[in-house]
């Protein structure tokens, strides 16, 4: 039996990451008067899902208050940054050409959100249908919480052991971590592969660094 990878979406499949914590940065300073650092931005905001982002704001700083109005800014922010800026990551469909794997994805965006995505990587229709998508809102708790890799695994029928999960994340790695899954770090994103970032990873126990999806496609060749 094909082994599954479950790739997470933002920073790895497509260079996101950094445009929709931009878009968070610039709707909190102009509708909230609020400048993040570096890193609350890293440490509030990187590889988890929107409804968890805003819970981190709101107990980092007690006093504020973001409502719907201030979620809807988020949405438009990001569907204005997608659909003008949004790019796969270099090489990332040749790791999903290998098909000794089956593929699906599991993402902190919602499925409204990684529907209008996914119209700009309709390429990905080749490798895996729109049931092998798994988004924020179809479970309970998200990343770092196990919870959508395990619905993935579950649904696909695999047993957690012969899952790879691919993600840019801390938040992945200890979500995989926790649902007994092997994780491979992608710091090929921008702003992801430094010393230090690459030594948070090692330490979260990930099996392999991977700063390009060239040496993705090699570690998977040893699998």
């Amino acid at each position: 039996m094909k082994k599954l990878i479950i790739w997470d979406f933002d920073g790895v499949i497509a260079d996101s990451e950094k445009l929709w914590i931009a878009v968070w940065f610039e709707t909190l300073k102009k509708e909230k008067n609020l400048t993040l650092s570096e890193d609350e931005k890293f440490n509030l905001l990187v590889g988890i899902a929107d409804r968890e982002k805003k819970k981190n704001l709101e107990r980092y700083f007690p006093s504020l208050q973001l409502d719907d109005d201030f979620m809807q800014k988020i949405d438009a922010g990001y569907k204005y940054q997608g659909t003008h800026f949004m790019q796969p990551i270099e090489g990332v469909e040749d790791v999903m050409k290998d098909n000794r794997f089956a593929y699906c994805i599991a993402t902190g965006a919602t499925k409204e959100q990684h529907t209008w995505k996914m119209t700009q990587f309709k390429w990905i229709e080749k490798y895996m249908s729109p049931a092998d998508y798994f988004t924020a809102d179809m479970v309970a708790h998200g990343k770092p919480a196990p919870d959508i890799f395990l619905l993935a695994a579950e649904t696909k029928g695999y047993k957690p052991q012969d899952c790879i999960v691919i993600g840019d994340s801390l938040n992945d790695f200890a979500a995989a971590k926790a649902a007994g899954m092997q994780s491979i770090a992608f710091v090929g994103a921008e702003g992801n592969n430094t010393a230090e970032y690459r030594k948070k990873c090692e330490n979260a126990g990930v099996s392999a660094v991977c700063a390009t999806m060239e040496e993705v496609k090699q570690f998977l060749k040893l699998i």
